[in-house]
């Protein structure tokens, strides 16, 4: 069992946080106020590393969208 604090945070215990490979979640509130947190492990999180600041991304779209436009202020085009 878990509680909010007086700001509205909510202390995940380190057993269960630590479980994800993940440090990004997707939250999603039920129809019966249940809330699920999913994580966001996918292509554009696995080339954070490489792409640091396209980290916004979501999709491999957007990614493909902000390699261009990173390559060109790059290059000064």
């Amino acid at each position: 069992m878990v509680s909010l604090d007086e700001r509205g945070r909510i202390l995940i215990p380190k057993d269960i946080r630590s479980r994800p490979k993940a440090k990004l979640f997707n939250i999603e509130l039920l129809e019966d106020d249940s809330i699920i947190l999913r994580p966001v492990v996918n292509d554009v999180m696995k080339l954070a590393g490489k792409f640091k600041g396209l980290l916004k991304c979501r999709t491999i779209e957007e990614l493909k969208e902000r390699r261009e436009e990173y390559v060109k202020e790059r290059r000064g085009l």
